[in-house]
């Protein structure tokens, strides 16, 4: 290795520590706290607007006989005359039908009046649901769903015996079925439809099962070990004869024997291995599940930010670099994935918090003081964090996006940075944009760390607190303080003992963690608003030419292009175009002509709407161009432009790339225009040829053929050729324009006008009308005689510049 690649690995090894800040990002690069634009609701807000994005997966299509899945996302209830009239009905007959016939047992003590007072509030919100709208459906919606999933957790949990679980079941699927199942009764008969593809909903609803099977399991577990291996209890009588050991329920014994207890030790390894048998086939299937779903909902975002990106101006795209639109639709977009982890999780965590933190209180309101006091260091510790979770996690994204542009333009450029030797150059500067995105992601993580330290540090302390008081208990014998709620609760300790102390020790663990955990979701927050707020950045643009509501569409033309005191300017100190006026009359070629930054190419971008004119008018036989939509005016202006962009795919498929569905013919045609027969002639595959990245394998004159030849056989009114012979010898160059000046005249076909935008002599002096453009304006205009004869004109210095010599007519 030389001194110099000793040096540069030397000084690259500098940049990424093992501990510190790295090497320093550029100042214009890089963001402070404050500089921290967000907060609180700022985040909020931008999480809950991918919203329209995640909703068609929870509301589905609807799928109809005879009909189909439809393509539009369903009504939130119904709608659209179909109703379901029958839910209400079917789950009061349901409810009473349980005890009135004895399937569930009618007694009113705890926990059954509890379940019953539930199944109450689910029969009565039903019936508003199909017959009323607006508020009072929406709330009686949202209390019928958490009522029906404590009803489930009441009889699942605290309820002995399987009946009350059946029971519940069958009245949450009758009320589930008016949800995915609305009949319409009309003059047709009766009619239905199914809701489909509710994805979300079915994830979430085997989640809970997989949930609901994994917290029986732990209370399971707690009752075998805790109460029966270790105290010597005998079994709950359902529990018992779950797990096939009826002899022991304690309406058999009270206690059990230590032969009992003995046989009864490998019943957890038996429960929980069955339980796994069960749950992980559906926890690995979900989890694939989930990433499927979350991934159309990347790709419905992503379509959406590329439409947004088509509808923008070029002034947008002038001033943005690729890599970092690049960037935005294939990593920032992928923010909105994880949205609702992001607030399901949060969501989750402060139920959690807020029910062990009740339990704990219950057997100790000092130790559930003591672990709502984490609360505040925690408030703290978020209120310095989050707004350098943001800007650093802006920062990281911001050079990421740098970085993927450098890449681009490095190898766009390859073939310039080989014949200039600056392949070292451009080593270097992806060397350095590299070193900044990596310390950008670097001095995130960094931070990450230094608050997970921070939380661990307190948190800790404040559970060594907790833990030696419980110790202190324990020894001393001390009594639980409310008995009779810790009852209610399905518990049964009353004084301060071992299976008191490992009960409440893990819930008192968990309800620490967790509240740090709620601080590092929302942190993580943080990172996937700022990813949020970079896409809409771009979709809260709006595109600078619209269609109007009453726009016409546009199919040809009959008279003429006129162009009335139009002027335009990219900025307001630098006008491109100021009063020019311009007519053009079908069956012509027309050269726009100038110095360089005159405005042809804008002019040009005017009469295509890419951009519309500050001040005055261009109309296609006295209609305004605003007054057309701008897709159908597109459709029928062809272009071929002076940078030849072609795509590796064959010489057939860049010819038909605007026209898919050309046929050969219409190809052929094409070809012949473009005088390329030759050269799909030498080539392997002729027209089925692949060709390289950017057309790499043909020349620059076969590449000018073949975008002029992708613009003819669009067979538009309207051509518009920007340099078309910039690369063509004098003997092609005069076939092609041969060959244009027949095709803009063909008898029989539609009227037809073609825009010259060039340099060249040869082909400007072809052309029906030459207009010459300077000083914003038209300077003259003619054909090339009119204008030769113009004593001190200019456009004849600018041929007489142009060829080095004196020109005659």
């Amino acid at each position: 290795m030389d001194r110099e690649a000793i040096i540069r690995s030397q000084r690259l090894a500098d940049t990424v520590p093992f501990y510190g800040e790295g090497g320093p990002i550029p100042a214009h690069r890089d963001l402070s706290a404050k500089d921290d634009a967000s907060g609180f609701l700022a985040v909020v807000q931008l999480l809950m607007r991918s919203w329209p994005y995640i909703l068609p997966q929870i509301l589905g299509r609807w799928w109809m006989p005879g009909v189909g899945t439809e393509g539009r996302m369903a009504e939130l209830i119904n709608g659209r005359g179909y109703s379901f009239v029958y839910m209400p009905p079917l789950v009061t007959l349901l409810a009473v039908i349980g005890p009135y016939y004895g399937f569930v047992p009618t007694s009113l003590e705890y926990p059954f009046n509890v379940f019953y007072i539930l199944v109450g509030i689910v029969v009565l919100c039903t019936w508003p649901l199909p017959h009323l709208f607006g508020r009072v459906q929406f709330i009686s919606l949202v209390v019928l769903l958490f009522s029906t999933i404590l009803a489930n957790l009441v009889a699942v949990v605290l309820i002995e015996g399987s009946s009350h679980s059946i029971y519940m079941g069958v009245i949450t699927v009758s009320c589930l079925s008016g949800w995915f199942v609305q009949l319409h009764i009309g003059s047709g008969g009766l009619k239905y439809r199914f809701r489909v593809a509710t994805h979300l909903i079915y994830y979430y609803g085997l989640t809970m099962i997989m949930g609901m099977g994994f917290f029986l399991l732990e209370l399971m577990l707690a009752e075998i070990i805790n109460q029966s291996l270790l105290q010597n209890e005998a079994l709950m009588p359902g529990l018992s004869a779950m797990i096939g050991y009826p002899e022991m329920s304690n309406e058999v014994t009270a206690t059990l024997s230590q032969a009992q207890r003995m046989e009864l030790r490998w019943a957890p390894i038996k429960v929980e291995f069955f339980m796994f048998l069960l749950l992980w086939p559906l926890g690995l299937g979900l989890l694939y599940y989930v990433i499927w779903i979350f991934q159309r909902i990347n790709h419905d975002l992503r379509l959406a930010l590329v439409d947004r990106w088509h509808r923008l101006s070029l002034r947008h795209h002038a001033d943005h670099r690729v890599g970092d639109s690049i960037w935005r639709i294939q990593s920032d977009s992928e923010s909105v994935t994880d949205v609702l982890k992001v607030l399901g999780e949060v969501v989750v965590m402060i139920f959690n918090i807020a029910t062990t933190l009740a339990l704990i209180s219950i057997l100790s309101p000092l130790l559930g003081l003591l672990a709502t006091f984490v609360i505040l260091p925690t408030v703290l510790l978020a209120r310095w964090a989050m707004p350098r979770f943001r800007t650093r996690s802006l920062v990281q994204r911001m050079a990421n996006a740098d970085l993927t542009s450098r890449i681009q333009e490095d190898f766009r450029s390859i073939k310039l940075s080989k014949a200039y030797e600056a392949g070292a150059r451009s080593q270097q500067h992806f060397e350095e944009d590299s070193m900044i995105a990596f310390n950008a992601e670097y001095r995130y993580k960094r931070l990450e760390v230094r608050v997970r330290t921070i939380k661990d540090i307190y948190s800790q302390l404040i559970i060594f607190v907790g833990i030696f008081s419980m110790a202190l208990w324990v020894n001393a014998g001390e009594p639980t303080f409310a008995t009779e709620l810790l009852a209610l609760a399905g518990m049964t300790f009353v004084v301060w003992n071992l299976s008191a102390f490992q009960w409440t020790r893990e819930r008192y663990e968990q309800t620490i963690d967790t509240v740090g955990g709620v601080m590092q979701m929302w942190g993580w927050a943080q990172h996937v608003a700022m990813g949020l707020k970079r896409v809409f950045d771009i979709l809260d643009m709006e595109p600078e030419v619209t269609d109007r509501e009453d726009a016409l569409e546009f199919q040809a033309f009959e008279r003429e292009i006129r162009f009335e005191d139009v002027a335009f300017a990219y900025s307001a100190d630098r006008p491109i175009l100021d009063g020019v006026d311009l007519t053009v009359v079908p069956g012509t070629i027309t050269a726009i002509v100038g110095p360089t930054g005159s405005g042809k190419s804008t002019l040009m971008n005017l009469l295509l709407r890419l951009f519309d004119p500050d001040r005055g008018a261009i109309s296609i036989d006295g209609r305004d161009l605003r007054e057309f939509s701008v897709g159908s005016l597109r459709q029928n202006i062809a272009i071929a432009l002076q940078e030849n962009v072609l795509f590796g795919m064959t010489i057939r498929e860049n010819i038909r790339y605007a026209v898919p569905d050309a046929d050969d013919d219409r190809v052929n045609e094409a070809i012949r225009i473009a005088c390329l027969e030759e050269t799909v002639a030498t080539l392997p595959q002729g027209l089925d040829t692949m060709l390289g990245d950017r057309g790499g394998r043909l020349s620059t004159g076969q590449k000018q053929r073949l975008s002029i030849a992708r613009a003819i056989v669009r067979e538009t009114p309207i051509l518009v050729l920007d340099e078309p012979t910039a690369a063509l010898d004098a003997d092609m160059e005069h076939r092609v324009l041969r060959n244009l000046n027949e095709w803009v005249n063909y008898p029989g076909a539609a009227r037809r006008a073609i825009f010259l935008i060039t340099h060249r002599i040869s082909t400007i002096r072809r052309a029906d009308n030459i207009v010459y453009l300077e000083d914003s304006r038209v300077a003259e205009s003619g054909n090339h005689e009119a204008l030769m004869l113009i004593e001190s004109g200019r456009y004849r210095a600018f041929v007489r510049a142009e060829s080095g010599e004196s020109v005659d007519v």
